[in-house]
């Protein structure tokens, strides 16, 4: 999907990798991010979020969930993390990052509110319904405290992808707002829905989806019953393009994660963006036959679009050549991506691609890289894959 983007933007990066894999630094199923970039990412989006006077939460499920990088986007501009889960709570505060939002996109577990509470004390918790507000106010109250929620509403004709159903009902929201003040262990300030931006057609721009009037409806619903509504969140490819659209529209809050490697779904189709690409996926040539060229896998992801992959034992000779990635079954384990076979392919060869990453779903290595663009690039962190 960005590979002839990272060619035009970040070659430096795709001979770097390839060098460090062919020098043993790295191994297959290896992705690596160049962290210049990526803290210039991180910059620029701070820099436009403060511009614009909106606060963001970083989200790091696309690039692993380390504590390590988190630790690099707090010091690099944005203070706080979204956890995509409790897990990845877990992990970022153990680092000593900051939560700013948990509960979107997974609800902790009724026995683990405390735990949320007193270890991983986020600023806003996002209700999906009555229920989970419910046991949340006893923990809080069993705790002395009283917790910031924001609440994902949904309508009939919102986009929700699969997996991710789930909030309150906007037909409902004044009779679950009615109930939900009446919990003293919880304090309802907001909204979120996702996704908010899609790519649009022409592929020049975003457009928002029908999620964004849901918002402002339940908005004015919450406000006539006397909510002080001062968080609005509204995810989904967050970045210095979009910053700006989701300002004039009311929004206070954005998640960025793919800008932070220069993935939305824009970087793919438009140079002049801030955000720099600057991820790649590292794995080699393992076997051939008469069809097609066998890579080591274990990190492609359903929705990664890969059309192509640059190939060679080189770095210089590497950007030079390229063909083309037959789609991976995702009815099946990934244990081998498959390219069309070229003259001159060799067992041993590094292969790299350039697309959509979820790295937290695969079994795959980080490898956090600087100096792309001298003659020893360095890995400075490498986050393996547990067994």
């Amino acid at each position: 999907m960005f590979t002839n983007m990272m060619k035009k933007r970040n070659p430096a990066l795709v001979k770097a990798a390839a060098a460090l894999h062919q020098n043993g630094s790295i191994p297959p199923n290896t992705y690596v991010i160049d962290l210049d970039s990526f803290c210039h990412n991180v910059q620029s989006l701070s820099r436009c979020a403060k511009e614009h006077d909106l606060q963001l939460y970083y989200m790091t499920k696309q690039i692993g969930r380390s504590g390590y990088i988190g630790q690099v986007i707090e010091k690099n501009g944005i203070s706080k993390a979204v956890a995509v889960d409790i897990d990845e709570a877990f992990n970022l505060k153990k680092a000593g990052c900051q939560i700013g939002n948990v509960g979107h996109l997974v609800q902790p577990g009724n026995k683990q509110w405390k735990e949320v509470l007193t270890k991983i004390c986020p600023e806003v918790i996002t209700l999906f319904s009555l229920e989970r507000a419910e046991q949340l106010s006893v923990a809080a109250l069993s705790l002395g405290k009283s917790q910031n929620v924001i609440l994902r509403v949904i309508s009939e004709h919102d986009v929700l992808y699969p997996g991710q159903h789930g909030g309150f009902p906007l037909n409902t929201i004044n009779a679950a707002v009615t109930e939900l003040l009446k919990l003293p262990g919880i304090n309802v300030i907001g909204l979120t829905s996702f996704p908010v931006l899609q790519l649009n057609k022409g592929q020049t721009g975003f457009d928002f989806t029908m999620n964004l009037e849901t918002l402002k409806k339940a908005r004015e619903f919450m406000e006539d019953q006397g909510v002080r509504v001062t968080h609005i969140n509204a995810p989904g490819s967050t970045s210095c393009f979009t910053i700006p659209f989701l300002k004039e529209h009311g929004i206070t809050h954005g998640e960025p994660g793919h800008a932070m490697t220069g993935t939305t779904p824009l970087h793919a189709y438009s140079s002049s963006l801030q955000e720099t690409p600057c991820l790649v996926y590292v794995s080699e040539i393992s076997h051939m036959d008469d069809y097609a060229a066998y890579t080591i896998a274990g990190g492609f992801y359903a929705r990664s679009n890969m059309e192509k992959a640059f190939y060679g034992n080189t770095p210089q000779r590497l950007l030079k050549q390229e063909t083309s990635v037959q789609p991976p079954s995702y009815e099946n384990i990934d244990y081998y991506g498959s390219l069309e076979k070229n003259d001159g392919m060799n067992v041993g060869d590094s292969v790299i691609y350039a697309f959509r990453s979820q790295i937290f779903v695969t079994r795959s290595h980080v490898a956090f890289i600087q100096r792309t663009n001298s003659h020893s690039p360095e890995v400075v962190h490498f986050q393996r894959r547990g067994m």
